[in-house]
């Protein structure tokens, strides 16, 4: 299944984006503390799940849509809606139930994005 999935660039840049995260998140402890640390985690955590829940949906689409384009596209639309709602969900819980500072918060977010979008340049 994972071979007809092609997911080994995903899982690359799953390894990218974790190993980039413990470098910033360490960084940040070390120059502005725990509590600031934490809040660029959890925003960077937010953009590697994000990533997860691509290849998971990447796999169950080859396993349900086969060579289907309709149910490919469906997957893809379920895929974007999911993604959406759940870092959305995160931001609240970030923001509303652990009080994280907004800034970090979202530069740890910005940070693992910004490796996503360049962490496949040879891909493209």
């Amino acid at each position: 299944m994972e071979q007809l999935a092609r997911v080994r660039p995903v899982n690359q840049l799953l390894i990218t984006q974790v190993i980039a995260l413990v470098v910033i998140v360490v960084c940040v402890s070390w120059l502005h503390g725990k509590d600031v640390a934490i809040a660029v985690c959890f925003g960077g955590m937010i953009s590697v799940v994000n990533t997860l829940l691509l290849k998971w949906h990447l796999l169950r689409t080859v396993v349900k849509a086969g060579a289907n384009p309709a149910k490919n596209l469906g997957g893809v639309y379920r895929c974007i809606a999911e993604r959406w709602v759940f870092t959305l969900a995160m931001f609240v819980v970030g923001f509303a139930v652990f009080e994280f500072s907004a800034l970090p918060l979202l530069l740890g977010f910005v940070a693992i994005q910004v490796v996503l979008l360049f962490g496949n340049m040879k891909q493209a």
